[in-house]
């Protein structure tokens, strides 16, 4: 079979939606009783981020 440079995921789009909002979620909580872990968590979210959303 021929490769086009298409990358197939096993996840779907609104699947990882849901990863990336439950991350930012998780890491809401985290502010007030772990600032550098919730950093950490909302440097996840960027990172997950397909494409660069507007805040």
């Amino acid at each position: 079979m021929e490769d086009y440079g298409f990358e197939y995921s096993d996840e779907e789009p609104e699947e990882q939606d849901v990863d990336i909002e439950n991350q930012y979620y998780n890491s809401k909580g985290l502010v007030e009783t772990d600032p550098e872990g919730a950093l950490s968590g909302f440097d996840e979210v960027v990172r997950m981020e397909p494409e660069k959303a507007e805040w």
